[in-house]
């Protein structure tokens, strides 16, 4: 697999620009070096590569277990250096996974909705990734992605729609008291939606003007 992850990459950035225009913005704002936690908002099953594609560290992403059992699209989360994680539960070996891409200096990819959204608008958020921040000490980089799911239908296939990626800034979840995770997560959920069109926000998420 040495290697190979780029090889995917290079592919799918080639087929992303061949099927729309791709708009990357705020690559400045993503540390050069260190454990990173990123956490885009969730649209489509091609999220993981497009994301891993136009950003230039290797992101290993959380990818439910079931989309391993796929018999083609398993393959991307193989490819992509992805690892599983059980949905609906707490996943042990996967939390230590992750922590242990992060002591390594590694980026872990965590969708905080959990899954991705029905109707394109953002979705509430779930405390993961701030648990992780908080043990790893790894700060978290929000991502907004649009456009991936106009593009991979018909006939947006056919009509180049734009993929926006907008890389937010890095920060470090404040460390509240016992029972006081949801306002962390409203943050977070928040800050993602700031980087994403008016279309795409979920209220009572509020984005100042």
């Amino acid at each position: 697999m040495i290697g190979f992850y780029w090889w995917a990459a290079a592919t799918t950035r080639r087929l992303a620009h061949l099927l729309g225009n791709v708009v990357v913005t705020g690559l400045d704002n993503l540390p050069v070096s260190g454990g990173v936690i990123v956490t885009p908002n969730h649209l489509h099953f091609a999220d993981p590569p497009v994301i891993s594609a136009f950003l230039p560290r290797k992101i290993h992403f959380m990818v439910k277990q079931e989309a391993w059992d796929e018999p083609m699209l398993g393959l991307l989360p193989k490819w992509f250096e992805a690892f599983p994680v059980r949905r609906g539960a707490i996943d042990q070996v996967a939390f230590r996974a992750a922590l242990q891409i992060l002591a390594d200096g590694g980026i872990v990819g965590v969708f905080p909705e959990g899954h991705r959204s029905k109707d394109g608008r953002l979705q509430d958020g779930r405390p993961g990734a701030l648990v992780l921040a908080r043990r790893s000490g790894a700060p978290i980089v929000p991502i907004g992605i649009s456009g991936v799911r106009e593009v991979m239908s018909f006939p947006g296939v056919l009509q180049r729609h734009s993929v926006r990626i907008t890389v937010g800034e890095p920060y470090h979840p404040v460390k509240h008291h016992a029972g006081e995770s949801a306002e962390s997560t409203a943050d977070l959920m928040n800050r993602i939606a700031r980087l994403l069109p008016p279309e795409h926000r979920q209220p009572p998420i509020l984005v100042p003007d």
